[in-house]
């Protein structure tokens, strides 16, 4: 009697914990559920344009800039420019120390003009000679002496033109000009300062002309191509300008075995747009017009198949298999399986490692596909809501 006692005991406690984890049961599953539905977010589909771009990265440069460096010891005479002044090709921009090659070219007009007295007496004694000859009063040997010292004088001239030629090329090579149109933008040195050569005067920069140059590596080279149109962004201004691409150099850097092919893109006349701001190049990958569009991070993946959890007649969640097109990063073309104002749930991703919906994503080394979400994900809803039923369109 006794053990049976305590057998009845046993059976009825283990049946008051059975029913009190059962009445837990009841109430946390419910309550995890509305702590689930809680976290979603609701989407509607919508008809939008949607573009997805390749993106890289480069700096705004000039087509244009002229570093002039001294060719000489000689230091700056005189600057005819200052910072901020605009120049044209061709315009004086400054003149070393040129005491010497003036004193050169003083010296030369003067032998040349010494020459030019003695040419014209030599001359004239030549054709006295001449006529005196012809009458018998000199001998031939006077009249080649004479012819000897014309020669020598028309050769004198000549030295003394080429001596004065290159004094003055002398003097002007004293004189540096622009050889770009532009703005001076700095002036290293001050009139009289001690230089060598090679030594640093100033900068030209043409501000008028501006392009900026990025790198497009093999993979994603296909969709540059010259002529073509490209939004240029600049983040520290939040400003977005249209840029052409001039060229596409047909040489490649190689870089950890992939090769990147400098390209160039004009920029317009802008005032606000200064050298070495940092620029996003887009260049346009897919676009998509009037498409039936969700958040990218509405789709969910069984495997590598797409879905989403789409709200029925009756208000419950189902599951609807789609057809994704193109991302533009935010939200995605659905090709099929929706319709314009079907409305989905989902959990939106938070920073969290990947455990989240999403689109596969990527490009090549250097030109990203811009799509934020770029993480394959799984799925995104809570387990307690993948739990229960869904329904299956």
């Amino acid at each position: 009697m006794r053990k049976q006692f305590f057998n009845n005991k046993k059976i009825k406690i283990l049946i008051a914990v059975a029913v009190v984890a059962l009445l837990l049961g009841i109430i946390i599953v419910p309550t995890m559920a509305k702590d689930s539905n809680a976290n979603l977010t609701e989407a509607v589909a919508v008809k939008q344009d949607i573009v997805k771009y390749y993106s890289f990265s480069g700096n705004i440069e000039s087509s244009d800039v002229q570093n002039v460096l001294s060719t000489t010891n000689k230091p700056v005479k005189k600057f005819y420019v200052k910072e901020g002044n605009q120049i044209q090709k061709g315009d004086l921009l400054y003149e070393v120390d040129n005491d010497s090659a003036q004193s050169t070219l003083t010296s030369a007009n003067t032998t040349l003009a010494d020459a030019k007295t003695t040419l014209a007496a030599k001359k004239s004694s030549y054709e006295r000679s001449q006529s005196l000859y012809g009458t018998g009063d000199v001998s031939l040997l006077e009249l080649e002496t004479a012819g000897d010292e014309y020669n020598k004088a028309q050769n004198a001239i000549t030295d003394a033109q080429s001596r004065l030629s290159q004094a003055e090329k002398e003097l002007e090579d004293t004189k540096y000009y622009a050889e770009v149109s532009g703005e001076i933008s700095k002036i290293y040195v001050n009139e009289n300062d001690s230089v060598t050569q090679g030594t640093q005067i100033m900068d030209i920069i043409n501000y008028d002309d501006l392009e900026v140059n990025v790198k497009v590596d093999e993979y994603d080279l296909f969709a540059v191509s010259v002529g073509m149109e490209a939004e240029v962004y600049f983040e520290a201004m939040e400003k977005t300008v249209s840029g052409t691409v001039t060229e596409i150099s047909r040489g490649a850097s190689v870089v950890n075995g992939v090769s990147y092919f400098e390209t160039t893109l004009s920029l317009p006349k802008d005032d606000e747009l200064r050298v070495g701001l940092s620029a996003e190049v887009k260049v346009v990958a897919e676009s998509a017009s009037q498409a039936i569009t969700i958040p990218v991070e509405a789709v969910l993946y069984e495997g590598t198949t797409p879905y989403v959890q789409r709200h029925n007649d009756a208000g419950n969640l189902e599951k609807v298999y789609v057809t994704v097109g193109i991302s533009d990063g935010s939200n995605v073309e659905i090709k099929e399986g929706l319709s314009e104002g079907d409305r989905v749930s989902y959990v939106p991703n938070v920073g969290s490692e990947d455990k989240g919906g999403g689109l596969p994503g990527g490009a090549g080394p250097m030109g990203e596909v811009e799509q934020e979400n770029s993480s394959y994900y799984g799925s995104n809803l809570p387990e307690t809501i993948l739990s229960l039923p869904l329904e299956v369109a």
